[in-house]
């Protein structure tokens, strides 16, 4: 198993990685219709890798030549004051979580950023993902912030907690 820099020709392996993760992960957190009508959007994926900025990064996570996960990772994006910068998205497949790989999806997304000289960190998390949040917390993760899911049509009144490292030094 391994971690790399994410390419535009990992766009559909990522998008594979991202709907089968939200259909096992959201399945009964989320509204049905709302994971019903979800399709795998490899087009835009492939633009947003493209067309990433510079201080923005996407890491993949292999196993036997596969991807089976990834992260996102940059700038904080609403301006917080405390965290400089957030992991966007991350996403393991089930059948590949517990083996560490999320662990060193995120360290990677650590390292990048303090090379910029950003150290800390917010990751944000649905309320109700016990499991992402046990995660989180395992690796030094504290519930900081809270806020209304948003730009998820059909995903109203759901609540992501943030979580947050003052310092990132531990994960990377």
């Amino acid at each position: 198993m391994s971690v790399r820099q994410a390419t535009e020709d990992d766009a559909e392996a990522i998008e594979r990685v991202r709907y089968e993760t939200w259909q096992a992960t959201y399945r009964g957190l989320m509204p049905d219709a709302l994971l019903d009508r979800m399709t795998p959007n490899v087009g835009a994926r492939r633009e947003r890798l493209r067309a990433q900025p510079p201080d923005h990064s996407c890491f993949v996570a292999e196993a036997g030549g596969a991807v089976v996960g990834f992260a996102f990772g940059g700038p904080e994006r609403a301006k917080d004051p405390d965290y400089r910068g957030e992991v966007y998205a991350i996403y393991v497949l089930p059948a590949f979580q517990g083996r560490g790989l999320g662990r060193a999806l995120i360290r990677e997304c650590a390292r990048e950023l303090g090379q910029r000289g950003i150290t800390s960190l917010l990751i944000w998390v649905l309320r109700e993902n016990e499991i992402g949040r046990r995660f989180y917390e395992r690796l030094g993760g504290r519930a900081v912030r809270e806020k209304p899911l948003e730009g998820i049509p059909g995903a109203e009144g759901q609540v992501e907690v943030g979580y947050g490292w003052a310092d990132t030094t531990r994960l990377r």
